[in-house]
């Protein structure tokens, strides 16, 4: 993740141990339970020094990864993760809403000067992650504008 940018894979894995793991009363908290489990277990990965409700560009983004330049300074890779819950009756309309307001959400959190400072030369991923209950039901990353004006000048 930190230096091969392979990100999916974990995601998938904090998914499915949180399906795993948790018993459905946990989720009457919702999104509060699947930001918290996401937490613990982004909190055990080495290289990032992990910011939770990152305050930035009038908003809070749900996890900052933010390289620990430091400890590790060779790493490649950071992330703003957006996390976003719907109950189990959410319409797959209503799933789009919400992909759309993360996407929105994690481009304005990327172009926070904060963010510029801290992040060195990595590349920035910008991680949606949606959950319906206890199931993922999207992850996707999206290209960061810095990144896009870099491929449209190569």
């Amino acid at each position: 993740m930190a230096y091969r940018g392979e990100w999916e894979p974990v995601f998938r894995f904090f998914a499915q141990e949180l399906e795993r793991q948790s018993a459905i009363r946990e989720f009457i908290d919702g999104e509060a339970h699947v930001k918290g489990f996401l937490l613990a277990y982004l909190g055990l990965t080495q290289g990032y020094i992990l910011l939770s409700e990152y305050e930035s560009s009038k908003g809070y983004a749900d996890f900052y990864m933010m390289p620990d330049l430091v400890r590790q300074p060779d790493i490649v890779y950071s992330y703003i993760v957006e996390v976003k819950y719907a109950h189990r009756d959410t319409s797959d309309a209503d799933i789009a809403l919400l992909k759309r307001d993360a996407a929105e959400q994690l481009r304005r959190y990327a172009d926070d000067g904060k963010v510029a400072r801290t992040k060195g030369n990595t590349q920035l991923g910008l991680i949606t992650l949606v959950f319906k209950g206890w199931e993922l039901v999207a992850l996707e990353k999206l290209a960061s504008r810095a990144d896009c004006e870099n491929e449209s000048e190569a």
